[in-house]
């Protein structure tokens, strides 16, 4: 294939895509360590609503989580103290 093949092969962008900055995702240890909570805590604020979890296209859904949701919720976590 030639580069221009390539190009035309390529899917379009969707509509309602993730903007390139909050495109970072991580995953469930790494938002719990960063909200200082443990993973059981962090799993019941899931469960709770508190913060979603990312759907991967296909409907898979993974315990990944944008990092501006997860900063979001530090956020309102240090206005509680």
């Amino acid at each position: 294939m030639t580069l221009p093949e390539v190009r035309r092969h390529r899917k379009a962008v969707p509509e309602k895509a993730v903007p390139q900055s909050d495109r970072f995702l991580i995953g469930e240890a790494v938002a719990a360590q960063y909200l200082s909570c443990s993973q059981v805590t962090f799993r019941k604020w899931v469960a709770a609503g508190v913060i979603d979890r990312v759907e991967l296209p296909g409907g898979l859904r993974r315990n990944l989580f944008l990092r501006t949701d997860v900063e979001a919720l530090a956020k309102r976590l240090a206005g509680r103290s």
